[in-house]
């Protein structure tokens, strides 16, 4: 398979803009270690969890339900409902991509975050002339960030105190921080609320794993039916 073309300079940007993400994100990924390796997760599966699913939330819920001795069908459960909400983060990400080759798709795939997710749409609109790479640059930093602190994590739970150190309001804070950026016009506004109240919303009806799906495609869905001037 031919490697990728990727822009360096544009690589860099994506680098360089998720650095201050990336310090909130290997926080949680210490808050992840350390709360694995409490509920008797071995270490080398927790970190090894980090690279290969590569998601706080299915990652979290994981740990919540083997502790409490749910089997494999309860994971793969709760897991799916999390990650379907990854369909419309992707096709709101093609619409600014652009073409690319299949290596450099699994690519970007391979770590599609909801943080990442919102630093390249940011960017595109921002006029980012290689979005793709972009992604690429902020998908390095932020795996980086996660694997390393789940590393950190586990390596030091016995002498880390995450409530003492805060770490489980990074988390809210940085998404308040990414959906800020995007808040620019009454219709920006309009989506917002209908995510706060779809969010709301599925807490009372949904089940848990499956909340943030439920809410993402809900507003992913009312959104479409007002499309910018730019779709």
């Amino acid at each position: 398979m031919i490697p990728p073309v990727i822009d360096r300079a544009a690589f860099g940007r994506g680098v360089r803009r998720s650095l201050g993400i990336c310090t909130v994100v290997a926080g949680f990924g210490v808050l992840y270690g350390v709360v694995a390796t409490a509920a008797g997760m071995p270490g080398w599966v927790a970190i090894a969890s980090s690279f290969v699913v590569l998601s706080g939330a299915a990652q979290f819920t994981s740990v919540a339900l083997l502790g409490i001795g749910a089997g494999p069908g309860a994971l793969i459960v709760a897991v799916s409902g999390l990650a379907l909400r990854h369909l419309p983060m992707a096709a709101a990400l093609r619409r600014v991509l652009g073409p690319a080759g299949p290596a450099k798709r699994a690519l970007m795939a391979y770590v599609l975050t909801d943080e990442t997710f919102g630093l390249t749409l940011t960017a595109a609109q921002a006029g980012e002339e290689h979005p793709g790479d972009f992604l690429l640059g902020a998908n390095a930093t932020l795996l980086t960030g996660w694997a390393g602190g789940t590393a950190v994590g586990v390596v030091f739970g016995a002498v880390v105190d995450p409530a003492a150190l805060g770490l489980g309001v990074l988390l809210p804070l940085l998404f308040l921080g990414l959906a800020g950026d995007h808040l620019h016009d009454l219709r920006h506004l309009g989506v917002a609320a209908v995510a706060v109240a779809a969010s709301a919303l599925s807490v009372l009806v949904v089940p848990g794993p499956w909340r943030i799906t439920a809410a993402a495609f809900g507003t992913a869905a009312i959104a479409a039916l007002f499309p910018g001037p730019d779709a």
